[in-house]
């Protein structure tokens, strides 16, 4: 589907499909909410305080809201785009007789660079994952659908999170580590201390390059968005978006067994006793799997709504600088995540006394302004300034950016 542009509109190529942009651009709002309520995993001086009598009931309701149908989803609409612009590209140059994936290698070895370097500010930077995963979804690019429809599944239901339950199982129980909470620090109430720039950069450099990836394994998140790529990548295969008007009836009655699914999962995990977070058990898995579960099926139903009033020419209009926004997913979350640290971070702004609903606040003031001025943007410029230095470095040649 190809929003019809008006005069006032910044220009298009015409074989861009903006409804994938509009719902990249939604999927980055959601990050930055859900990133906000974390304070984007920067550490500041004070702990939350009440401004006024009301706030405590508004960080209630926008924790629930945020929780319950934006945290662990937006992320997936997020990295199965990644796959499916993954499948574009590919797929574009092979009908220019050309084997992309040598060119699309080297694009993620800067995207691994660039991942790096933003993780050294940002702890919560999930583009050096990103360019990992990428490098084993480029082997996959020739596999059968079927295959790779197999293996989503495998990982969706939590296969791969099953391997280190059966060693648990095969193991003496007093060859088991088990994490003992008697002698732990116990966290102080405020004020409190906050590195220093320079402190966080080199404590991230290794410390928090290695959090990331102990947390990436123990999650389980890993292999969710491993399955998310590859999930992309069928989409762009079966071209979906191509093909939005054949493919409607039947997504809209997937919406319906998503939700009847939906609530079914609700009901089942209220049955799952509470788990110890690094317990590694068949309990674990049945709780993780069952919220990625809930997830997907949310994200899912957030997708088809999107699409579902993408099909209005009015709705277009409004999401027009919301489909630009998109178009510079890369330079917008990383500079949503840098301001989003200055903010609250002990070397920046030290806002790290609001809570939920001023912290989201905050973080819906500037991503209003980044959508507006990514409109203006791209009227005058043909990418964004971070899409268009990895599109150089890809090519290793200049690329001309003013229109």
């Amino acid at each position: 589907m190809i929003a019809e542009m008006g005069a006032d509109k910044m220009p298009v190529p015409a074989d861009r499909i903006t409804v994938i942009d509009a719902l990249r651009g939604f999927s980055l709002i959601g990050i930055c909410l859900i990133h906000a309520m974390q304070h984007f995993g920067a550490a500041g001086t004070m702990t939350s305080q009440v401004i006024f009598p009301w706030e405590g009931t508004l960080n209630e309701v926008f924790e629930w809201f945020i929780y319950n149908l934006v945290f662990g989803k937006f992320f997936i609409i997020f990295s199965c785009l990644f796959g499916l612009s993954f499948f574009i590209q590919m797929d574009r140059a092979s009908k220019k007789g050309v084997d992309f994936r040598p060119r699309f290698l080297w694009r993620l070895t800067l995207l691994l660079a660039i991942g790096y370097l933003h993780g050294l500010i940002v702890r919560v930077d999930i583009l050096l994952i990103y360019a990992l995963l990428g490098f084993v979804l480029v082997l996959m690019y020739k596999w059968p659908t079927k295959l790779l429809a197999g293996i989503t599944l495998f990982l969706f239901l939590g296969g791969a999170s099953l391997v280190p339950v059966a060693y648990r199982s095969l193991v003496k129980p007093s060859a088991v580590h088990t994490e003992q909470t008697v002698g732990k620090p116990v966290r102080t109430a405020a004020p409190r201390q906050a590195l220093s720039f320079a402190e966080t950069v080199k404590d991230n450099a290794w410390n928090g390059l290695a959090g990331k990836m102990k947390f990436q394994l123990s999650s389980g998140r890993i292999y969710l968005t491993l399955g998310l790529f590859i999930l992309g990548l069928i989409v762009g295969r079966v071209r979906l978006f191509e093909r939005l008007d054949e493919f409607r009836r039947r997504l809209n009655r997937w919406a319906l067994w998503a939700l009847v699914l939906l609530i079914s999962l609700y009901i089942v995990r209220s049955y799952i006793p509470p788990v110890v977070w690094g317990e590694v058990s068949v309990r674990s898995w049945a709780a993780a799997t069952t919220t990625n579960l809930i997830n997907l099926l949310t994200a899912y139903l957030w997708v088809i709504l999107v699409i579902g009033g993408y099909r209005s020419q009015k709705v277009q209009r409004a999401m027009g600088s919301l489909v630009s926004y998109g178009r510079m997913g890369l330079t917008n979350y990383i500079v949503q995540s840098m301001a989003g640290v200055f903010i609250f971070a002990g070397f920046g702004l030290d806002w790290s006394r609001l809570g939920v609903f001023f912290s989201v606040v905050v973080c819906l003031v500037y991503t209003a302004a980044q959508i507006v001025l990514s409109h203006y943007w791209l009227k005058r410029f043909r990418y964004g300034p971070m899409e268009w230095l990895w599109r150089t470095g890809t090519y290793m040649k200049w690329q001309q950016l003013v229109r």
